[in-house]
This record gives structure tokens, sequence and C-alpha cells, in this order.
């Protein structure tokens, strides 16, 4: 039996697509023959504190449904800059010295990126175990840092663009979220074998059928048709462009807005909702994973938006709407758009063009039977293209394939 330990700094219980992703993979890998571990962070995210049942500088083993999780510390932020960093660079130090104290050695590691800094623990553990690492790209950093503003061109962009290389021409395969990912990986390290694993979707935990009366009672009785955002609340997510067209909408619109979720920008939504006094719009505290479902289920569309033109970048949360049958307002443009238009699953605008946003919202909000046909195709595709058990099929056969051309290399020398 082959064995896999995965390496990430976010896993579940805390909420987000990599949690969600690798648990859910990491699951269906069992159940396709291998001995699944997982070395992750004292979980922390988004709440930049350890969460309460966990000593802070203390090392844990426990599981995580069939996954045994062995959890180092580190320093918890939700603060960027350099606090940010320093976030990054103590959970490589804690999964270099203590991954191998607690992990039993395995055949492969699966690594996750983001952050980029993980790539000096797998180093260290690669040497460490005598293993080879399949790397997962979910976001192209830091190319995606700079479009943010969160790093700009210089000595330590230059340094990071050098670990990224290394990154992508050590590991013995890569696997990206998207298209242009795998695209970007193959132009940085030409010969690399690479696979597009994208996100799913657990088709068996949503649907229409996971609305409740407490799911109803959350999103409230006002009438119209509820548009729902469940997910971080960061400077990427431009939820700004929510708060804008709740405000100029005409009167005689229907609908309102239900903001979930947690995450540094919340609060300064929360404060500007209050302030000027935006209309049909809500804003709620984070969720469990269990009740996510529920919620979706129970509104009548999902609004998802980017900020900017973030190449590569998929909101994971298409899915789950897919999912549950919801029609899309998806704020976003390149391959995010591109496959909401292929599954016809909902509406799509670029990012600023808020006549644009508009326009489609009321379009949505005023057509029943429309929001109707886009949800169920947004199911379809959720069955047929975006199902979890054929995702992680996919990387089962990768997995596999990758080890065992790296086995006979080995044995070969």
């Amino acid at each position: 039996m082959p064995s896999v330990t995965i390496l990430t700094q976010y896993f579940a219980p805390e909420m987000g697509a990599p949690q969600a992703r690798l648990s859910e993979l990491g699951e269906r890998l069992i159940d396709a023959g291998w001995e699944v571990q997982a070395l992750t962070a004292l979980p922390n995210y988004p709440f930049g504190r350890v969460l309460p049942g966990y000593r802070h500088w203390s090392s844990v083993v426990e599981n995580v449904g069939r996954i045994r999780t062995v959890r180092v510390p580190l320093y918890p932020t939700k603060r960027g800059g350099a606090l940010r960093l320093a976030s990054y660079l103590s959970f490589a130090a804690s999964a270099r010295m203590l991954g191998p104290r607690h992990c039993s050695r395995p055949d492969l590691l699966y690594v996750e990126s983001p952050p980029l800094f993980i790539g000096y623990a797998a180093f260290s553990l690669c040497r460490r175990w005598g293993c080879p690492y399949v790397l997962n790209v979910s976001d192209l950093w830091p190319e995606s840092a700079i479009r943010l503003g969160m790093a700009k061109p210089g000595p330590a962009v230059t340094l990071a663009e050098r670990l990224e290389k290394k990154m992508y021409r050590r590991a013995i395969g890569v696997t990206g979220q998207s298209d242009h990912i795998v695209a970007a990986v193959e132009k940085t390290a030409p010969g690399t074998r690479t696979a597009v694993i994208t996100n799913g979707i657990e088709l068996s935990r949503f649907g229409t059928a996971q609305a409740t009366p407490e799911a109803r009672a959350l999103l409230g009785s006002e009438p119209g048709p509820v548009f729902i955002y469940a997910g971080l609340m960061g400077f990427a997510q431009g939820l700004d462009q929510v708060l804008d067209l709740a405000a100029q909408l005409p009167g005689e619109a229907p609908g309102r807005f239900v903001l979930v979720g947690d995450g540094p920008e919340r609060e300064a939504l929360a404060r500007r909702i209050a302030r000027d006094r935006i209309p049909r719009i809500r804003i709620l505290p984070p969720q469990s994973r269990e009740r996510v479902p529920g919620l979706l289920a129970a509104a009548d569309a999902a609004i998802i938006t980017l900020g900017m033109d973030l190449p590569g970048a998929i909101p994971s949360k298409i899915y789950e709407a897919m999912a549950s049958s919801l029609p899309i307002l998806l704020v976003a443009s390149g391959e995010a758009a591109r496959r909401i238009r292929e599954a016809n699953a909902g509406l799509t605008v670029e990012p600023r063009d808020a006549a644009g946003l508009r326009e489609a919202y009321i379009k949505l909000a005023s057509n029943p039977s429309l929001r109707r046909a886009l949800g169920s195709d947004g199911r379809a595709a959720a069955e047929t293209r975006y199902s979890r058990a054929a995702i992680a099929d996919q990387l089962n056969r990768f997995l596999r394939a990758r080890l065992s051309s790296w086995s006979l290399d080995r044995d070969s020398r």
C-alpha cells in the first residue's frame, strides 16, 4: 500500500477551499488504496488565533475523518505584511523540525502551495525521508501577490520567484487548479509533468434537499430572492462591489443579499453597511462547514466576486453553488467566467463593471424561470465534471504514475 503525506498550512476543521479539497481528496485516496496522513498547522484560519481546544505552542496528533493528522505550532495572524510572512516561515520551520518526530515516513509528499515558503519544509522533509514530492499550485505566487498589491517587484519578489521555479523543477509532478496555472508552470519549468486537477464538490453534501428551517431563518424573512455569498471576506474577493450594487439598485428591483463568513475585510464591510445604511444587505458571522450546504440550499442565487483579474483564479464557491442548483452571478474574468459559461450555470460580469453588474443582477433577480434553468444546468455540470469522486480518481492515477516513474528512475541508477 503506497503512503502519502499531505503537507499544507491549511486543513480541516478550518473553513476554506484548500481545507475542504485536501481533506475530501485524502478520504478518497484512502478508498483508492493509499495510506494517508497530513502534516499541517494548529487550526487558526481565518481568525488569526489558534482555535479553542488546542494548546498554542504544542504539537497535536489527531484524526480528521480517517486521516491521521499531525498539527505543529506556528505564529498565527490575520494581518498582512511582515506578520503574515512570519506566520508562513514559522509553519515551514515547525513542519521541518517536528514533522519527522510525529509522522511516519511516506512514499510521497503532496505539497500545497501557497504559501510558497512551504517549499523550504518540503525540501528538508524529502531529504530526510528520501522521498519525492508532487506540488499542488492553487494560486500563482508571487504573481498574484503583486497583482493584489501585497508585494512589489524587488529583491524579495526575485527571491520568491527563484523559490517558485525551484519548487516546480524539483517536483516529480505538479498539479494545478486551472488550465492557466498549469500553463504557467509548464512555461516556467519545461519538462515538468503536470495535470489539471480542478476543485470540485462532494455531491452528497449539497443540494436543494439540504435546506432547513434553521437555514431559512438565518437568511431572514424579507421578500425577494436571496443572493448569497458564503466564504472568505478578503481583499481579493472585492465584496465592496456587492455593497455598491445594493446601494445603487432602484427601489423597485427585487431581491436582497446575505454575506456569510469572516476574513480581514469583514469588519470594514460591516462598518460601511451600518455607516451608509445600505439597504437590502445582511452580513452574518461565519458558519460551520456543516451548515453551509443548508444556507446555500435555502437561497435563490449565489453572488461570487473577485476584485480584479487574477489569472488562473477560480473561486471554489462556484462548485458549491452548482451542486446546490443555485444560479451564479459571477464577477470575474478569464477561466472562472469561461467555466460558468460552458456549464450555462449563471451570468458573468467583468470586475468593477458596475453598470454590467446591475443589469445582470436585475435580469437574474426578476426572472425565476431563468434562475431555475441556470441552477439545473449548474447541478448537471457538478455531477458530470466537478464531482470529488471523479477528480480524486484523476489525482490517484497521476500520483501513482509519478511515484512509479520516480521509483523506476531511482532503481536504474
